[in-house]
């Protein structure tokens, strides 16, 4: 078992890192001082010499968080209930790359124009090291952190480490980038790839307010859409539901696709910004069932079938389904705008699936997972908008 002298000068940012007996290369400050903006927040540099931090990983436990479909209410209870989350020491990867995207995809309903790379990120670290694995997960953290940010054509504005004696945390905080207008010290005539249009807007703006509703408004014609911006498998591992249930998941959602990331975000964002959209939440923690939860109020409650996301998923886990926390939007959208929606989606291959209405007059989520294909899902979108053309 490894142990640490706590009295030993540590600093977690600028010390070496040795993880299961391997030394790693670089320090945490030197990650993401390589994902800073030129301008950027660092914290300040630790001139005394450290001692290295030693600490080995934890692997998830193999028990699977075991789970039963008529008890989804209950669940929902449960982890709504949990006022914050634990991180996940054996997901840390999953954890902080899940953490940025949802963050990112929160700034995609705000008022302004901008696109994803116009965005940059602040980063804070709050952490308890005192336990074995922890610094081991905060490496991670910071690698897989710096990975992803890059991957997305991203970069920092900043970032933190806070020591604590409560639970471990990552946090991501979205702003504009400042573009700088500085030429290259190194002389060259190359254009920053970060820069270029059409990766970023000439003139970008970010505001605080939202451009609609989180809640749904009362138009029973009117459609459900979720789109994952990743195609991966649903797994409960990092969730809360396996926190709730004190299990680890075993196996966590693989966000492993950040081209998918960007094409996803990049239409959506798009028909928020035309008015396509009425009202729309951020799919993250506690998974799809929490969002739609969100949306749904006293008055209007939703009726919500999972059968085509079943079908794509090959997945007939409907706890999964609901609970993994797979990075994505739910959005409403007026019945006249569900072929344009359809064919925007379509043409830059993204996957979505129409989940059902709103239900004006009730409360709650109804979720169902028929056998009705595609086809038919189609059908009943035709039937509904020939029924509201003749009522005009």
């Amino acid at each position: 078992m490894i142990t640490r002298n706590m009295n030993e000068k540590v600093s977690a940012l600028y010390s070496e890192y040795i993880i299961d007996g391997v030394p790693q290369e670089l320090t945490p400050a030197r990650i993401l001082d390589a994902c800073m903006v030129e301008d950027g927040l660092r914290p300040p540099c630790e001139e005394d010499v450290c001692e290295p931090v030693v600490d080995e990983t934890v692997d998830p436990a193999p028990k699977p968080c075991d789970t039963d479909p008529a008890r989804i209410d209950e669940y929902l209870k449960r982890i709504r209930a949990i006022k914050s989350g634990v991180f996940p020491v054996a997901f840390p990867e999953t954890y902080t790359k899940s953490r940025i995207a949802c963050a990112l995809i929160d700034a995609i309903w705000r008022k302004g124009h901008f696109r994803l790379g116009d965005l940059a990120l602040r980063l804070d670290w709050t952490w308890n090291p005192r336990r074995i694995g922890d610094m081991a997960a905060f490496y991670a953290s910071v690698s897989s952190a710096a990975d992803y940010v890059d991957s997305l054509g991203l970069r920092l504005s900043g970032y933190s480490y806070t020591e604590t004696e409560g639970e471990s945390d990552v946090t991501a905080v979205p702003s504009l980038a400042v573009q700088s207008q500085e030429p290259d010290p190194s002389g060259s005539d190359d254009p920053d790839f970060f820069s270029e249009l059409p990766f970023r807007t000439e003139h970008p703006r970010l505001r605080v307010q939202n451009f609609h509703p989180s809640k749904l408004l009362p138009d029973a014609a009117s459609w459900l859409i979720y789109v994952p911006f990743e195609n991966c498998e649903y797994r409960l591992g990092a969730s809360l539901l396996a926190q709730a249930l004190g299990s680890s998941g075993a196996v966590a959602p693989q966000l492993v696709d950040p081209d998918y990331f960007i094409d996803c975000y990049e239409v959506v964002r798009e028909l928020v910004e035309d008015g396509i959209v009425l009202s729309g939440v951020t799919v993250g923690r506690g998974g799809l069932i929490t969002a739609l939860k969100r949306m749904a109020g006293p008055k209007v409650g939703a009726s919500v079938e999972l059968a085509d996301l079943m079908r794509a998923t090959g997945d007939r886990d409907i706890v999964r389904l609901l609970f993994a926390e797979v990075p994505g939007v739910i959005f409403q959208i007026a019945d006249i705008d569900y072929d344009y929606v359809d064919a925007e989606l379509l043409l830059q291959d993204i996957a979505f699936y129409p989940l059902g209405h709103p239900v004006p007059g009730e409360s709650g989520v109804n979720v169902t997972s028929s056998d009705k294909t595609g086809i038919q899902t189609i059908l009943e979108s035709l039937i509904r908008s020939q029924s509201s053309e003749g009522e005009d």
